[in-house]
């Protein structure tokens, strides 16, 4: 669900001549899917302003030729090509259904050298991100790839590649878009509700103005466990955006 007054604080930084760019580590749904759920919700969200971990790690799959072992949902599967054995990779995103055991051995296996084409220590264990809990549709926190990810490493002695937030990467590749319009980072404003992966210290490093929002996965307190705290913390998304053009006027 949108938080009160998202899709006119959208609009009103828009009409405020405001470039934008969304940034998402969500990876249970494909672009296609996702798109059109913020359409749904009367968020204008245009396709070349949204950078998600998901389309990220498809093109390093595909930039590298990779064979992977999906630990993906059928939605996000639909935006990676098809990969069958002999598998030379592992790639996870959020996945409840495929994180059980047999599907989980399968992959520890290929990243031990047990099976595949690999030997250990050379399989690629690709990720979208690492978070250990999601924010829920019922409101509540549940667990994100992130434990499940942190058992492979531990298991097969290997550790992830990290192509979601908060890699500096990822976020790289935002910017980049941005770069004709010759901006420096502390000109730039991320809103999340995230305190690690949205205005932790990852992103305290490039600069960025950090705005901590109170929703989602946003817990009390959790700014006070950063060692460096963002520049503001509020209710959501709309009142972020007042601060943003309160400040720029």
């Amino acid at each position: 669900m949108p938080t009160r007054d998202a899709a006119r604080a959208v609009r009103r930084l828009r009409e405020a001549g405001v470039l934008l760019r969304f940034v998402s580590n969500t990876s249970k749904e494909s672009r296609s899917s996702l798109i059109g759920k913020m359409e749904s919700m009367q968020l204008d969200v245009r396709q070349d302003e949204l950078f998600t971990s998901l389309s990220a790690v498809r093109d390093l799959v595909v930039k590298r030729s990779l064979r992977p072992l999906y630990l993906l949902s059928s939605s996000a599967r639909s935006d990676f090509p098809a990969s069958s054995p002999p598998f030379n990779s592992v790639v996870v995103g959020l996945a409840p259904t495929a994180f059980e055991y047999n599907k989980i051995n399968e992959a520890f296996r290929l990243l031990a050298g047990e099976e595949g084409e690999g030997t250990k220590g050379e399989v690629p264990l690709i990720v979208t991100h690492k978070a250990r809990v999601i924010g829920d549709k019922d409101g509540k926190l549940s667990m994100g790839p992130g434990p499940f990810i942190t058992a492979l490493e531990e298991a097969a002695g290997c550790q992830a590649e990290i192509v979601g937030k908060p890699s500096e990467a990822f976020f790289q590749l935002a910017l980049d878009s941005l770069a004709s319009h010759e901006l420096r980072n502390d000109e730039i404003g991320m809103i999340g509700d995230d305190a690690n992966q949205d205005v932790g210290s990852a992103v305290a490093a490039l600069d960025f103005r950090r705005f901590l929002v109170q929703t989602g996965k946003y817990r009390p307190g959790d700014e006070d466990k950063l060692e460096h705290k963002p520049e503001w913390v509020g209710r959501d998304f709309a009142a972020a955006v007042d601060a943003m053009l309160a400040e720029a006027a």
